[in-house]
């Protein structure tokens, strides 16, 4: 099949289902390959032992991570130059986004999320999502680069610096090549305004993220926060590989393998794992399923 047939594939109803159930088949396998030499009650076990008064910390920092990656969805909107939605109509397009991320392995159905807000080009909000979505990859393509510099002191220092100094630089590419875009020139004004905003929020709520973690791990074993972030934001790269469902089963499979040098089995790997997973992404997407019920499309 040439590359014109593989593109008509994919884009047929026939085509989409079945790379669907590819995908999800995949995804299973991946969480049958993780989980089944771990102890799954074991991990349970660690799960529902964490003190209720971390579990409550937990929460109230998962809310205000959502509250600054609602604030990144927003300010990307605000890149669109038809924006015109209040933000009562955001924050159910965020949680309803929230949701969709569990419709499809890898996540691209959160992209519908553009079609529950009110603006007159729906092109422009996608590409809005495309900007919030690239910087979420970014920011965790920073932390995992420079976690790297400490964890592989054996690469040569000079490949993580220019990584580095890529990452960095990628913002104010993307403004110069909105630049000389015709179709997108439109664009490059607002996006100069609000990118600084954008990657302000990413970074503190990736911060923030450790933070999680780290409480976590010390009702498991003691280990400090130094430790915590270097194993964390390579873990984390894993949930920029969009072949399972939320990154489950992949993301669990990173953290064994980098908890494990600091002593924790793969039971405990896997609890702090899932604790996080179900606090920041099961729960808002459960309430997403009450906007994604009562809403309609714009």
């Amino acid at each position: 099949m040439n590359l014109s047939g593989l593109t008509a594939f994919r884009k047929s109803t026939s085509g989409k289902i079945i790379l669907y159930f590819l995908k999800l088949g995949l995804s299973i396998f991946i969480l049958w390959m993780i989980f089944r030499n771990v102890n799954l009650f074991s991990a349970l076990t660690d799960i529902l032992s964490l003190p209720w008064k971390i579990v409550l910390l937990l929460i109230g920092i998962s809310f205000i991570r959502h509250i600054l990656q609602f604030h990144n969805w927003y300010y990307s909107l605000q890149i669109n130059p038809f924006f015109s939605a209040p933000k009562k109509e955001i924050v159910s397009s965020y949680l309803i986004g929230q949701t969709l991320r569990f419709a499809v392995p890898g996540g691209p159905a959160s992209f519908a999320k553009i079609f529950y807000v009110p603006n007159s080009s729906k092109l422009s909000s996608f590409w809005s999502s495309l900007v919030e979505k690239s910087f979420m990859t970014w920011t965790t393509w920073l932390f995992t680069v420079a976690a790297g510099m400490f964890y592989y002191p054996q690469f040569p220092l000079v490949i993580w610096i220019v990584l580095l100094l890529l990452l960095i630089l990628f913002p104010w590419l993307v403004k110069c090549g909105l630049g000389h875009s015709k179709q997108l020139s439109s664009l490059q004004a607002p996006y100069a305004k609000q990118a600084p905003k954008i990657i302000a929020v990413q970074v503190v709520s990736m911060l923030l993220s450790f933070v999680q973690y780290w409480l976590i791990l010390n009702c498991l074993l003691p280990v400090n926060f130094w430790q915590t972030w270097i194993r964390m934001a390579l873990t984390q790269f894993s949930n920029t590989i969009p072949i399972t469902i939320s990154g489950l089963g992949l993301r669990e499979g990173f953290a064994i393998h980098f908890l494990a040098g600091i002593g924790f089995s793969a039971e405990k790997a896997v609890s702090a794992s899932l604790t996080l997973f179900f606090i920041q992404d099961v729960l808002p997407a459960l309430i997403g399923i009450y906007y994604l019920i009562i809403g309609k499309k714009l």
